[in-house]
């Protein structure tokens, strides 16, 4: 009896010791965000769907995250999210006051760009998504173009923010892989910036998440405006499934690999990340608030209101697809970069 009295004692201490060193540590980080302000760096210009996602959600992450630190937001448009990107890869503070959210193909932008990269996205530290948006091709309904079969006959004028962003990106390449005609004029400031350049009706078109629409633009969905030819994703837009895959629509082994390649980013597109050297117990921190705020009711009611789609990501997702990017057959990406005239 005693001898298990002793173990029992151990284990007790054990616990105890456990118990203690969680507290210390979530003590210590919220020592460390009581009174401070914590960045929320879009790799995009004002206007678009990355900052009103963080707009949003910055109140709810003050809300869970220990110490209650105050989150604001901060564009850093530039090189399609290459320039934020940068920035908190290698100048942001690696503290946990800065955090970050990217366009959803910068990630891949990495192995497809010759010059200016300056970060490896394996290393960032994803911390989860508010959304998991679909990429589509949308145009407006008087190009008389319904579909990508249609694109390969007429030329069709997309909008695009810059050559690093899956709205210059992904048309390229499917210009290569299915013989479309877009042509794809660069330079925008953000989606906002090609909003309104739609707006103006100086091009007729982009390729981007789809549910941007649904809130920044609703009277084209209202006045039934605009047409989806095709879905860049994983799985089918929920209000229009019918809208083909792009992973449907081509055949070649090697080209179904990059169609689902581009369709993965999907998880990236409204998710947050902190830079690499940002330590273990704040993005532990992080992580635990942003699953929290996610499933906030007020939230997602708020959410509701401004008809911004809801759909969860985890950050082991985020953090995974972000590797697989890593690892991609180096065949697979110099098809990519011929595509895209990258040497």
């Amino acid at each position: 009896m005693k001898v298990r009295s002793v173990f029992a004692a151990l284990a007790a201490a054990g616990l105890l010791a456990t118990s203690f060193g969680t507290a210390a540590k979530a003590d210590a980080v919220a020592d460390f965000y009581k009174g401070k302000t914590v960045t929320i760096v879009v790799a995009a210009g004002p206007g678009g769907a990355h900052t009103k996602y963080s707009q949003l959600m910055a109140p709810y992450f003050t809300k869970y995250m220990p110490g209650n630190p105050d989150f604001i937001t901060q564009n850093m448009g530039g090189a399609g999210g290459t320039k934020g990107a940068n920035y908190l890869y290698n100048t942001a503070p690696q503290d946990g006051t800065a955090i970050g959210i990217l366009l959803s193909d910068t990630p891949l932008a990495s192995r497809l760009r010759a010059t200016g990269v300056k970060y490896d996205p394996a290393k960032f530290q994803f911390l989860g998504g508010a959304d998991q948006p679909r990429s589509a091709f949308v145009v407006f309904k008087s190009e008389g173009v319904n579909s990508l079969e249609d694109a390969k006959k007429k030329e069709v004028v997309l909008g695009s923010t810059g050559k690093g962003s899956q709205t210059y990106i992904v048309p390229t390449i499917v210009n290569s892989l299915l013989g479309t005609k877009f042509k794809v004029i660069t330079g925008y400031r953000g989606m906002g910036g090609i909003y309104l350049a739609m707006d103006r009706k100086e091009v007729k078109g982009f390729q981007s998440a789809w549910a941007s629409v649904t809130f920044l633009r609703p009277q084209w969905i209202e006045n039934d405006e605009i047409t989806i030819l095709a879905a860049v994703a994983q799985t089918p837009i929920p209000s229009h499934p019918k809208v083909p895959l792009l992973t449907d629509l081509v055949s070649d082994p090697e080209d179904k690999q990059i169609a689902a390649l581009l369709a993965g980013n999907s998880v990236l597109g409204r998710g947050w990340l902190a830079p690499p050297g940002v330590p273990a117990d704040r993005v532990a921190a992080l992580r635990t608030a942003f699953v929290k705020a996610f499933a906030d009711a007020d939230a997602i009611a708020d959410a509701k209101k401004r008809k911004m789609t809801w759909d969860p990501a985890d950050w082991k997702e985020m953090q995974a697809h972000a590797q697989r990017i890593g690892s991609t057959d180096q065949k697979i990406i110099n098809r990519m970069r011929a595509a895209l005239g990258v040497k």
